[in-house]
């Protein structure tokens, strides 16, 4: 099967190398943003991203290919940021087939009636059509499916045969997928997900090592408001319970870039600040920007019992103080 990867940061080639292994016809599509990826990849050097060499077999495309990247393509993969999400469908929209279009994408955006919402439904507005989408969530590690080490997803779209699809070219050995049906339940989970993660990386950088009771204290809060705003968005509570949402929110707070932003905010050092040092060191820290549409979102929705996330938006974007805003949080669980 032709498969185009548009995007050539961590999870995209990750994806790509996925599709290569089942010995699928791989093109790694960079936007204007990943010329050293791409150019990596051209020269079979390592990855700036996954520090390892990707397969041989992937066929690396600049900017400016975007349109010749995806003719003939039988199946795509969004693997573009949120933040870059929107301009690069502006351009792809008009070339994408009639294909199902499998989107590692996690987020909200702001839809053309200014509300915020789901990645699908914003990025279709923008192709000017419905496209195919079909969402990847679950504890997935970029450098871990690359290295094809065990990981568990669920790949969940409106058509179920499309997921199944999905599941079927990226269904290599170490890669056990599950399909379903609910993508609002998914994408939901998978936008909450770093918002939450960075209020655990919160009690790492305020307490330290010892703080594994309010850790577990506020993980569960967070599963119950993700149920909440699932319900609220139309998906089902057995997809927070399961790898879109228990599994993702556990791997992304164990470690990684929206823990490490906590972490740093949780120790004093205001959120903006953080962001922008992270940015600047090529440390894209998608909980910042996640914590504010998610509480726009939730507000949109009339969800109002959420206090953690209420207490997460008050920190990172309204500057208040860590320690007395985690010490009068009240729990709902």
């Amino acid at each position: 099967m032709r498969v185009t990867v548009l995007g050539a940061g961590y999870m995209g080639t990750a994806m790509a190398e996925v599709a290569a292994m089942g010995g699928h016809d791989v093109r790694l599509w960079g936007t204007w943003l990943d010329d050293a990826m791409i150019e990596a990849v051209e020269q079979r050097r390592e990855h700036p991203r996954l520090k390892m060499v990707v397969d041989a077999r992937i066929v690396p495309m600049r900017s400016g290919a975007l349109a010749e990247a995806l003719a003939g393509a039988e199946l795509v993969i969004h693997g573009v940021s949120s933040d870059g999400a929107m301009a690069v469908m502006e351009k792809a929209g008009p070339h994408i087939p009639d294909v199902p279009v499998l989107s590692v994408t996690k987020g909200f955006l702001p839809s053309r009636s200014g509300a915020m919402d789901r990645i699908d439904v914003v990025l279709s507005e923008i192709a000017g059509r419905k496209l195919r989408f079909v969402h990847a969530a679950g504890p997935a590690k970029a450098i871990e499916i690359a290295r094809r080490v065990l990981t568990l997803m669920c790949f969940a779209g409106e058509r179920l045969e499309d997921a199944r699809t999905c599941a079927a070219v990226m269904g290599a050995p170490h890669m056990q997928i599950a399909t379903s049906d609910d993508i609002a339940g998914a994408e939901i989970c998978s936008a909450m997900k770093n918002a939450y993660a960075t209020g655990l990386g919160l009690w790492d950088g305020m307490v330290g090592a010892d703080c594994h009771n309010a850790r577990a204290a506020c993980f569960t809060q967070g599963i119950v408001e993700m149920e909440a705003l699932v319900k609220a968005g139309g998906g089902l509570r057995e997809t927070v319970q399961r790898a879109a949402g228990v599994g993702d929110l556990h791997v992304t707070a164990a470690a990684g870039r929206n823990r490490a932003f906590g972490e740093r905010v949780g120790k004093g050092t205001p959120a903006k600040q953080v962001a922008a040092e992270m940015l600047a060191a090529g440390q894209l820290t998608e909980g910042y920007a996640a914590i504010a549409s998610a509480w726009r979102w939730a507000q949109e929705h009339g969800v109002r019992d959420l206090p953690f996330l209420k207490a997460l938006n008050a920190i990172v974007w309204e500057g208040a103080e860590v320690a007395p805003t985690l010490a009068s949080l009240k729990l709902t669980v």
